[in-house]
């Protein structure tokens, strides 16, 4: 198992996540960053959402890929 890291980021700071989660295949760790980034989505926070995305950090910090949130008008 390798473990993956979900950050928060935006164009103003990161919300780092110190925990992680342990999975067999980055393809699970993509699923994931997926659903985090669809619930930012489905969230209402107005306007505060710009240019947010999803990072996923391996266990040495490198960032291994990023999904960003989409505005919720392009969500359907």
């Amino acid at each position: 198992m390798k473990r993956f890291f979900f950050d928060v980021s935006t164009k103003e700071h990161i919300q780092y996540d110190f925990r992680g989660r342990d999975f067999n295949e980055p393809e699970q760790a993509r699923a994931l960053a997926e659903l985090i980034a669809l619930d930012f989505e489905c969230a209402d926070y107005g306007d505060d959402l710009g240019d947010v995305e999803i990072q996923v950090r391996n266990i040495k910090g490198a960032c291994l890929f990023s999904v960003p949130v989409r505005p919720l008008e392009m969500v359907a």
